[in-house]
């Protein structure tokens, strides 16, 4: 995941630029065609990074800058109102003086050559943080991380080797379940079944499947998918017995039970993001904010015994929203946004709003009710990957 999250960094970053309709410099200058910004929060120090782009030809490539303005509001003001903190000649930049349980929006103008660019795309962060309670594994190789709040084990890939293993994370053992094949890999979807069952995302006759492994009986099971489906995204119910997935050949949302091999169209609207709540009845939904030229999305959720009732929205976001994961009591949302222009865990909390950052992190999900891990580096060291326990106050 956090591979991924840093592709779509850049990819943000590029496509920023080219929004611009910068038209290619004849003479293949290093005019500034934008800026950007992201902040790296690590416990309560916030860095800020600034960078610019030219063109080359009509590619956007990085370029320097004579100076930089870093312009910031607070949550009251949004986006607008925003007013001149600092000059600076330096890339990086930590903030100081920062209220505590604060949410800040940050954008920067760039200077060079004597002409001054635009804002750059705002980002957001807050002050407002948690630190972690123990170091749970040092794990550098481990994706595709997935915990069960059921039982103290939590599931990974080793990035080196492609075995897939279930440790403790109370007592330290581990098993390696499956070892990499030429003939097969995996990828971890999560637990399910009351903690009882790993399921495992796999390739066959180059469509998407799944096994098990049963934890019981210490073996893997293969999985019926649903006859005729080519399954797109997919999310299975808590007990594992229903999948709710779209279809690469067929719109609309689908749910799949496993026990009785039904298939039944469940909406005809365009679902992306989804996952099931904690007991099961309803569907959560993230899509794009109505009505909405920026890239904010809302967060609803769908009644699973009436598809043509209003979705009820839980709560908004000013940017996309990955790999969401609700508390087992609904209190809490772990979420991967890049609204910092940086790889970070978000946690909002549904009842007050508030919401809390980490940044730099891979993987991350629910030990207990209030207690999740996270996979995240400290350091800015590729090698220097921990997973670490949290908990809400």
């Amino acid at each position: 995941m956090q591979r991924l999250l840093v592709i779509i960094g850049f990819v943000s970053f590029f496509m920023n630029a080219c929004s611009k309709k910068q038209e290619p410099s004849p003479s293949g200058g290093d005019e500034i065609a934008s800026m950007s910004v992201s902040a790296r929060k690590i416990n309560t120090e916030v860095t800020l990074d600034i960078a610019a782009v030219t063109f080359k030809g009509t590619n956007p490539v990085a370029t320097t800058f004579e100076q930089a303005e870093v312009w910031i509001s607070e949550e009251v003001s949004g986006y607008s109102n925003m007013k001149l903190l600092s000059t600076t000649t330096s890339r990086a930049v930590k903030l100081e003086n920062l209220k505590a349980d604060k949410t800040y929006y940050v954008a920067v103008k760039g200077l060079k050559n004597g002409v001054k660019t635009e804002f750059s795309k705002p980002i957001m962060f807050t002050t407002r943080s948690l630190k972690p309670l123990e170091t749970l594994f040092d794990l550098p190789n481990g994706w595709f991380m997935s915990s069960s709040y059921k039982s103290p084990f939590v599931a990974y890939v080793d990035a080196g080797t492609g075995e897939v293993i279930i440790q403790n994370w109370m007592d330290k053992s581990k098993k390696v379940i499956f070892k990499n094949s030429a003939a097969k890999s995996y990828q971890i979807k999560g637990f399910y079944t009351e903690g009882t069952r790993l399921y495992l995302e796999t390739t066959k006759n180059q469509a998407r499947a799944f096994d098990f492994y049963d934890l019981i009986d210490n073996k893997i099971v293969e999985m019926k998918m649903p006859i005729g489906s080519r399954i797109w995204n997919c999310a299975f119910s808590p007990n594992g017995y229903r999948m709710a997935f779209t279809d690469y050949n067929s719109p609309g949302l689908f749910i799949y039970d496993l026990a009785i091999e039904n298939v039944r169209l469940y909406s005809n609207d365009t679902f992306q993001d989804f996952d099931w709540t904690v007991d099961g009845k309803s569907l959560i939904q993230v899509r794009n904010k109505a009505n909405s030229t920026t890239e904010a999305r809302e967060v609803v959720k769908w009644n699973l015994a009436d598809s043509k009732e209003t979705p009820a929205k839980l709560f908004e976001w000013p940017d996309a929203i990955q790999w969401m994961s609700f508390s087992p009591t609904n209190e809490y949302v772990l979420f991967a946004s890049y609204v910092s222009n940086n790889a970070d865990l978000w946690i909002y909390e549904l009842k007050s709003g508030k919401t809390w950052q980490i940044s730099d992190v891979a993987n991350f999900g629910w030990l207990s009710e209030k207690e999740f891990f996270v996979n995240a580096n400290k350091t800015g060291n590729e090698t220097s990957w921990k997973t670490y326990k949290y908990t809400m106050p």
